[in-house]
């Protein structure tokens, strides 16, 4: 059966219902995050891991009894070894990325009820939805809107560093402090894609400079273009200037004036524009990664010209 691997991550008891498990996609990450995540589960349920490197270690010890085994290995080896696995009540858990390949062992376990197919991509918004309303119902938190949004935008897209900054804002006093999330989770990277919105007025030259210097990486654009999406969200969605200066968070109290400033020049047109701006880059990025930065470019440039 295929399924989800965001369901497996906001319910680690769903994995207990699955005898063997193949794992693919193209994002690494989290693949190699994932595989963790079944074995720490598997393992608080009395399984040991065992880690099989080649075909002759399925021979001399695979299916000892006294012990219950989730078995990981990152080759797939065939069905029959699945089958004995299961049989045994062991686990098998298989990972590849996603190639031509791999397309029939993939049917293999997707047509199987007792057997899940995950496969692990960059996460979208919807994805990161799931793993954050999940993270956000595990610990208990009662999130303020503003840090809620703020957080879905904010997070990486790649599942492997996400986690990493749920698990800092965990350590924090004061979980709706969005100056101090920003700061924990990718200090002074943070920071500077936060305050780039409010250089949009920079000269074509200076915004040249300026991605020459700091959006060297795919991460890097996701982080500033982040920021354009949860402002712009908060220009967007406003009905009048009143309604704008009871949603601006406090800890833009010096950006104030200039997000009023940009809601006063937007008319209905611009609004669409904007709209259909934000969500055209994402989709160009999303289907040409190695772009990013020459979109990046075009995407402020335009989005500067609809502004001013």
């Amino acid at each position: 059966m295929k399924i989800s691997p965001e369901n497996f991550i906001v319910d680690e008891g769903l994995c207990l219902k699955y005898k063997s498990f193949f794992v693919s996609g193209n994002d690494e990450g989290y693949i190699f995050s994932f595989v963790e995540h079944l074995v720490k589960c598997f393992s608080k349920k009395g399984f040991v891991k065992k880690i099989i490197i080649n075909e002759t270690d399925t021979s001399s010890d695979l299916f000892k009894t006294g012990s219950k085994y989730i078995y990981v290995c990152e080759k797939y080896i065939d069905d029959a070894t699945v089958c004995d696995a299961e049989n045994n009540n062991d686990i098998f858990v298989f990972y590849e990325k996603t190639s031509p390949k791999n397309k029939v062992v993939k049917r293999f376990f997707s047509s199987s009820k007792e057997r899940a197919l995950v496969e692990c991509y960059e996460l979208d918004r919807a994805k990161k939805k799931i793993i954050l309303d999940g993270f956000i119902k595990k610990n208990n938190l009662a999130l303020e809107k503003n840090t809620y949004w703020y957080l879905l935008d904010f997070l990486e897209n790649r599942f492997s560093i996400l986690s990493k900054e749920l698990e800092k804002i965990l350590l924090l006093n004061n979980k709706d402090d969005i100056d101090k999330i920003t700061n924990t989770i990718n200090s002074e990277a943070s920071t500077d894609a936060n305050k780039f919105f409010f250089k949009i007025h920079l000269s074509g030259v200076d915004i040249t400079r300026f991605l020459n210097s700091s959006v060297n990486s795919l991460s890097d654009f996701y982080s500033y273009f982040s920021y354009f999406k949860v402002y712009s969200l908060l220009l967007l969605s406003s009905k009048n200037k009143i309604d704008l200066e009871s949603k601006i968070p406090k800890y833009l109290f010096r950006e104030k004036q200039l997000l009023i400033t940009m809601f006063g020049s937007l008319g209905g047109n611009k609004k669409k524009l904007i709209s259909s701006l934000l969500f055209k880059t994402e989709n160009l990025v999303r289907k040409n990664p190695g772009l990013y930065k020459s979109l990046f470019y075009r995407f402020v440039l335009n989005y500067k010209k609809i502004i001013s």
